[in-house]
C-alpha cells in the first residue's frame, strides 16, 4: 500500500510503498476513510531538530484519522469489522495514574506518550494499525 512518510525530521516527505499492517493481539486494523494534515505535522517536517524526538523513521505521517475497522486481533472486544472510528491521537499505557484520567498525552510510562503519526505509523496510507 501506498503511504505519506517522513524519512527523518527536516526533511520532506515522501510516498512510499510500504506493507500493510496485520493485526495481532490486542490490536486493530483501520481502512482508513479520512486523514487530516495539522500543524504538528508541519512541526516535524520543518521545526524538530534530528534526534529530538525519540521516534524511529521512517514514520507514517497522520494522527488525525478515521475509517473503519478491518481487522480484528486476539483479545480484542467491543468492536466489530466495518464499524466506523475515529482514532485517538495520544496513546497512553492506560493505566497509569494520568491515563486512568484521559490525560494520555502525559503518560507516566516513557516513551507511551505518543499516537499514530506521532512516534507510531500514522494514517496517511490505506490502513492504519492500532
Amino acid at each position: 500500500m501506498k503511504a505519506f512518510q517522513l524519512l527523518g525530521l527536516k526533511q520532506e516527505p515522501v510516498i512510499r510503498e510500504i506493507d500493510e499492517p496485520e493485526a495481532g493481539a490486542g490490536q486493530v486494523v483501520i481502512r482508513i476513510g479520512g486523514a487530516g494534515a495539522c500543524h504538528s505535522d508541519l512541526h516535524l517536517i520543518h521545526d524538530f531538530e534530528p534526534g529530538l524526538m525519540p521516534w524511529e523513521f521512517p514514520m507514517t505521517l497522520g494522527h488525525e484519522n478515521a475509517g473503519w475497522v478491518d481487522q480484528i486481533g486476539a483479545g480484542v472486544s467491543g468492536v466489530e469489522v466495518g464499524q466506523p472510528v475515529a482514532v485517538f491521537g495520544a496513546w497512553g499505557c492506560g493505566h497509569c495514574s494520568r491515563c486512568q484520567v484521559s490525560m494520555e498525552n502525559y503518560c507516566e510510562v516513557p516513551g507511551m506518550a505518543a499516537g499514530g503519526g506521532l512516534g507510531h505509523q500514522g494514517g496517511m496510507a490505506s490502513k492504519m494499525l492500532i
